[in-house]
């Protein structure tokens, strides 16, 4: 079925590069993709792959680090917010652009009761009293069913639990009503249960808010629980784009299918699960031609030479492979 969601974020041939001592490192090296209104879109990929720095040039995060974006638009609602100034950025954070981070307990402030940096999160952005930007931070906090919520708010975060602590950052990320909210692994340092219960509450409170998000993550288990549209990344690149049911009834880039075949499967024994050869390479080393040829375990001479393009394997599904070039592996 067509999907006539219009377009709420659409990235358009960004390349992010760090400016280093030893050269420079193209993390993001022409990303393109959309994320539709009230959609979950997933980015997926190894370490290294340029997910997070992408994340990070969304969100206007670069400042005070060597990056920089040279090339390319994010587009919010058709503005290009990838060219503002910083006062603008700052404007746009928690109000129309959202983010969780990883680790809960180096993005929260260890010495700021909890309800205190919810508070303020609210008044950076609206226009009400102390008393009800409280109220407010309480009701979004009880939205993400944690108990004793008055007793939380004057909590530190140290005295939570790390399931506790990823709902405080979900409730801060929310609680201004973003347009899109990024997640970058928010569920990596948590044991399986609670990452379960994560996920469910990004679901409900999505539905709710009717927020879309941008998931980041190397966990493709993840995205068949809470994506509608997947972008697998690799060494800065894009390698294949497609609905998350396609790209599970059909991967076609053989980085997506050695990326499948590492999950465990239900009802299937096996003493050992496949891995990908070899590592990501170096960023300021990138071989000639395709970028993942020296892993690829079907690459053949001109995989070696030449960068292949984007093929359609299906309608929406594409893919960077020369194995697709006339429609499919």
């Amino acid at each position: 079925m067509e999907d006539n969601r219009k377009n709420i974020l659409e990235v358009k041939n960004l390349h992010t590069y760090f400016y280093t001592d030893s050269g420079v490192v193209k993390s993001v090296d022409g990303v393109d993709f959309e994320l539709k209104e009230g959609a979950t879109l997933g980015i997926v990929g190894e370490s290294g792959s340029g997910k997070s720095v992408t994340s990070l040039s969304v969100m206007g995060l670069l400042a005070g680090t060597t990056g920089k974006i040279v090339e390319g638009e994010i587009l919010l609602e058709g503005k290009d917010i990838a060219h503002i100034s910083e006062e603008e950025k700052r404007k746009l954070r928690g109000s129309q652009i959202s983010m969780i981070f990883q680790e809960p307990m180096t993005s929260l402030n260890p010495v700021m009761k909890i309800g205190k940096q919810l508070t303020e999160c609210i008044l950076q952005h609206q226009d009400i009293s102390k008393e009800e930007a409280y109220q407010k931070a309480e009701d979004m906090l009880r939205k993400t069913g944690v108990p004793r919520v008055k007793h939380m708010m004057k909590e530190y975060p140290f005295q939570l639990s790390g399931g506790q602590r990823q709902r405080v950052m979900i409730a801060m990320a929310l609680v201004c009503r973003p347009k899109i909210l990024i997640a970058d692994e928010p569920t990596t340092a948590l044991d399986v249960t609670i990452q379960a219960q994560i996920l469910d509450l990004m679901n409900e409170l999505k539905k709710d808010i009717g927020t879309s998000t941008l998931f980041i993550t190397h966990d493709l288990g993840v995205v068949a629980e809470v994506c509608d549209e997947v972008v697998v990344m690799y060494c800065g690149r894009v390698v294949e784009k497609a609905d998350v049911r396609k790209l599970f009834a059909r991967p076609s880039h053989p980085y997506t299918i050695g990326l499948l075949n590492s999950i465990p499967k239900l009802g299937e024994a096996v003493e050992e699960l496949e891995a990908i050869p070899g590592n990501v390479p170096n960023p300021k080393y990138m071989p000639r031609g395709c970028k993942f040829a020296p892993r690829c375990s079907r690459a053949f001479d001109r995989c070696q030479e030449e960068e292949p393009g984007f093929y359609e394997v299906e309608d929406g599904h594409l893919c960077r492979c020369w194995l697709c070039e006339k429609g499919g592996v």
